[in-house]
This record gives structure tokens, C-alpha cells and sequence, in this order.
């Protein structure tokens, strides 16, 4: 009983650990980061969370006198970051017509990134592990 409680212990400290913020990159990171409005018909926008969830839009610019009729993309995310490097990972889900049903892939990759003042740029980022945007410049909000 007391090893099974040691052991318990143990992987509660890890949980917690893994989970800490005393990382000062992801701590740079944390946040909401976008594409400057009123430049381009969409808007990217990234939210780095301290649950190493990251929430990712792109959706029309509301702000021109004419918006676009398209809801655009959504992805719920997972994040690390060591190094300047981010490790993202993800779902990718598409419909297969060869077998008539939704299909659901994990996907991950690594991307260089950089925070110079208020400035995200992020290598290469893909919401779904197959069109890659190259790079991504977004601002803290």
C-alpha cells in the first residue's frame, strides 16, 4: 500500500511538473497572437494556452467595408516549445471518398520560431499537417 501511494505521489509531481509554467519560452508564448487587420480579406489568429493548448482561427477580416461569406478555419491544437523550436501537434480530418467516411489522422511537426518585442514569426505552421503556411508574422494582442 505504501509503494502504491509513493508511486501516486510520484506521478502526480510529474503531471504537475510537465504542466508547470516556470518554462520561460511557453511563457513568452502565452497568449493571443494575430495577423494585423485590414491588410488581407482573412485573419490569422493563434492562442498560446498554459494547458499547452493552442486554439488556431483564420477567419475573415470584419474590418473592410465588403466581408467575405466564409467561415473559415478552426484547429484545437497541443504545444511544446524548447529551443526556439515549437513542436505542435494535432488532427487532421478530411472525408475519404474511397471509403465514404470521415477519416481522422494525428499529425505533428517542428517549426523554428522567433519573439523580437511584440512579434511572433513562426517558420512554418499548418493547422492540419498538410497546406503549410511559410512563415507566419503575428502580432500580441
Amino acid at each position: 500500500m505504501i509503494m502504491k501511494t509513493k508511486f501516486f505521489l510520484f506521478a502526480l509531481v510529474v503531471a504537475f511538473m510537465a504542466c508547470s509554467t516556470n518554462d520561460p519560452e511557453r511563457k513568452e508564448l502565452l497568449g493571443t497572437w494575430s495577423e494585423p487587420y485590414h491588410v488581407d480579406i482573412m485573419v490569422k489568429t493563434m492562442t498560446f494556452n498554459d494547458d499547452g493548448t493552442l486554439t488556431y482561427t483564420n477567419r475573415p477580416d470584419t474590418t473592410w467595408d465588403v466581408v467575405i461569406d466564409y467561415a473559415g478555419e478552426f484547429a484545437q491544437l497541443r504545444y511544446t516549445a524548447k529551443n526556439h523550436q515549437l513542436h505542435i501537434s494535432g488532427e487532421r480530418k478530411y472525408y475519404d471518398n474511397t471509403i465514404g467516411k470521415m477519416v481522422y489522422e494525428p499529425f505533428t511537426f517542428s517549426t523554428g520560431y522567433s519573439i523580437e518585442g511584440n512579434v511572433l514569426t513562426i517558420d512554418s505552421f499548418s493547422y492540419d499537417g498538410g497546406r503549410y503556411y511559410k512563415p507566419v508574422i503575428l502580432y500580441k494582442q
